[in-house]
């Protein structure tokens, strides 16, 4: 191809940018017209050059479509792009090549992205959506990282939204294992929402994509998270819920999975729990249980060759995998209180006393306790009879 030729797809690009971001400002985000258009026009500007005259003999589009398309001013939408050339992010739209076809085969897929990062090749990989949550419990905590880490051990792209608790723990796993992460925001990439999260949101830009159908600045709000999850699904093979409460917002991620037709998954919970009624409740109607990482692998191995390989050197052979395990563990300490990092600290291959671990830490012997409690929970501790410890 020429260099005319490639400036001129260029050009042709950034102008169907610009027309697709003013026909979502006319129609709003979600609108499932975004097919329609596609199908009947093929791209946006063919749509754009046709104009009100006809748009009005147009099957799907209905009077007040026709009313908002014709106020739009593209200056709008021009400037959008430049803050986004300003701040380095990609603009991907529904036409573009490097669209994910997962999500544009969703009944109401997104005209644009926004994008901080570099997606990764979503259509060779596996992709696992895992929610949950914000409100998580140890054990979640515990169970979401471990299943990021192992999913992205194995070669899955690990897609979540990004929010504290089991969102921010699954990318933080997949992050520890040199995994590729998305995380789709409720806001637009630019606005500063979660700042608690910044280092794990630019961590995932270095590793994955942020990833938005908002523009840069656009505010978050009580009804954009629920919209955004339908990309969360969409992106995905499948949908992990690994804690929810029965009015979690992550339910909404987990019907539209079964509604994209995405497989569903569970973690089993303690039946008490108020943030594991959702998912037992899924299991109950739908979900597959998942007690390994292998429960979600195995149902893919006929679709991605490439899991073989990832899976063969996560599930080592029973003598390797102990040491596996023990080694998964202790590269995450991160996960701990100070408590329990501290008792981490005093422990040592030979089993001690809680008086003696004690004396070592400088913790009382009830924060001694509280501490050994948490190691037992995460895997880290060995104990042995006449209440003694060590690390495992």
């Amino acid at each position: 191809m020429g260099n005319d030729a490639k400036n001129k797809e260029v050009m042709t690009m950034k102008f169907n940018e610009i027309y697709w971001i003013s026909i979502v400002e006319a129609l709003g985000f979600g609108n499932h017209k975004i097919n329609d258009i596609l199908e009947h026009y093929k791209n946006a500007k063919n749509f754009w050059d046709e104009k009100v005259n006809l748009w009005k003999f147009s099957c799907f589009l209905s009077k007040k479509n026709i009313e908002k398309l014709k106020i739009i001013n593209l200056n709008k939408a021009y400037k959008v792009v430049e803050k986004c050339n300003r701040l380095g992010y990609d603009i991907i739209t529904i036409e573009n090549p490097e669209y994910p076809q997962k999500l544009k085969n969703i009944s109401n897929p997104p005209a644009v992205l926004y994008v901080k990062g570099s997606l990764p090749d979503m259509n060779s990989n596996l992709c696992i959506a895992i929610v949950g949550t914000r409100s998580s419990s140890v054990y979640g905590n515990k169970i979401s990282f471990e299943m990021g880490y192992k999913l992205a051990k194995a070669g899955v792209v690990v897609i979540s939204g990004g929010a504290i608790g089991i969102d921010c723990l699954s990318q933080k796993g997949a992050l520890q294992a040199g995994g590729k992460t998305i995380a789709v925001l409720g806001c637009g990439i630019n606005f500063n929402y979660l700042m608690a999260n910044k280092n794990l949101r630019d961590n995932v830009a270095r590793n994955g994509a942020l990833i938005s159908e908002y523009p840069p600045d656009f505010r978050c709000s009580s009804w954009t998270f629920p919209m955004r999850n339908r990309i969360i699904s969409g992106l995905s093979d499948g949908v992990l819920v690994v804690e929810a409460g029965e009015k979690s917002g992550s339910l909404i991620t987990a019907d539209l999975a079964l509604e994209q037709n995405r497989d569903l998954f569970a973690i089993p919970g303690n039946i008490n729990s108020s943030v594991s009624d959702g998912t037992n409740k899924l299991i109950k109607i739908c979900a597959k249980p998942v007690m390994k990482v292998e429960d979600i692998l195995e149902e893919y191995y006929h679709l991605y060759n490439n899991l073989n390989k990832e899976y063969q050197q996560l599930s080592l052979n029973k003598s390797n995998k102990n040491k596996e395990e023990s080694e998964f563990e202790r590269e995450n300490l991160d996960i701990l209180s100070n408590i329990a990092k501290t008792l981490f600290s005093a422990l040592t291959d030979k089993p001690c006393y809680v008086n003696e671990l004690a004396d070592k830490s400088g913790l009382t012997p009830s924060k001694v306790l509280q501490g050994i409690t948490e190691l037992e929970i995460y895997g880290f501790i060995k104990s042995y009879a006449g209440n003694r410890y060590s690390r495992l």
